[in-house]
């Protein structure tokens, strides 16, 4: 190889990642500034995976994200609301039964077996919802409850992509808690906090999600339909 085309060839892959580098700082940016009223954050995470996900080989990464927010957000910010509910009542039940007392000693079996559901609920719920947000993105004609029914069942039939997934959002999320111990981290998580853990997982579940774009879910539904009236 001459050194012309060599040197060109390390000058494509540096600015290929700078490139990369600052796209997704522009996603990481708008993604804490649209999550600031806290209802948002659903639909603009949604938004943040379907940009890095479909358009960071696009010139203009602010106009994809801000089109990928209005494309999803009514449906993601429904599910939103609605996941939100179920977390608190969810971990309002689980403080229920961590400090229910029983004048009956033997009545505190009771108690326990009503902290054990809450736990299973919780971790149910959470393995559940990681899958949501890349549903919404690659099969956007399903509706809320067949999403919901989706996402419980990749949760389990994938188990070990799930827990990677649970483990890259509560990168996300613990790194944002460090920020609080050490301040000096927190212009870390605002250029690439949210957006590299989502880069990285995104590119390792694309081909677990590629296997659900290819079905035809409204031919399957409709097949469904037809079988249920001729019985």
């Amino acid at each position: 190889m001459r050194i012309e085309d060599s040197d060109k060839k390390y000058s494509s892959k540096t600015t290929g990642f700078f490139d990369l580098l600052y796209k997704l700082l522009v996603i990481n940016f708008s993604t804490i500034i649209l999550s600031i009223p806290i209802i948002t954050i659903f639909p603009m995470l949604v938004a943040c995976i379907a940009t890095i996900r479909n358009d960071l080989n696009k010139g203009n990464i602010i106009g994809a994200y801000f089109r990928n927010v209005k494309q999803y957000f009514v449906k993601s910010f429904l599910l939103g609301i609605g996941l939100l509910l179920i977390f608190t009542i969810i971990i309002y039940a689980f403080f229920f039964w961590i400090f229910q007392e029983f004048y009956q000693s033997s009545m505190e079996w009771i108690a326990q077996a009503g902290f054990v559901a809450m736990v299973v609920c919780l971790i149910i719920f959470l393995f559940s919802v990681v899958h949501i947000p890349y549903l919404i993105i690659i099969l956007p004609k399903l509706r809320i409850i067949d999403i919901v029914k989706t996402s419980f069942y990749m949760a389990f039939r994938y188990i070990l992509t799930t827990i990677a997934m649970m483990i890259t959002f509560g990168v996300i999320v613990g790194s944002l808690m460090m920020c609080i111990a050490i301040p000096g981290l927190l212009a870390v998580w605002m250029i690439i906090g949210i957006s590299l853990p989502i880069f990285l997982i995104t590119k390792a579940t694309r081909p677990i999600y590629y296997q659900f774009e290819t079905v035809d879910f409204d031919k399957i539904s409709k097949k469904i339909e037809e079988e249920l009236e001729d019985e």
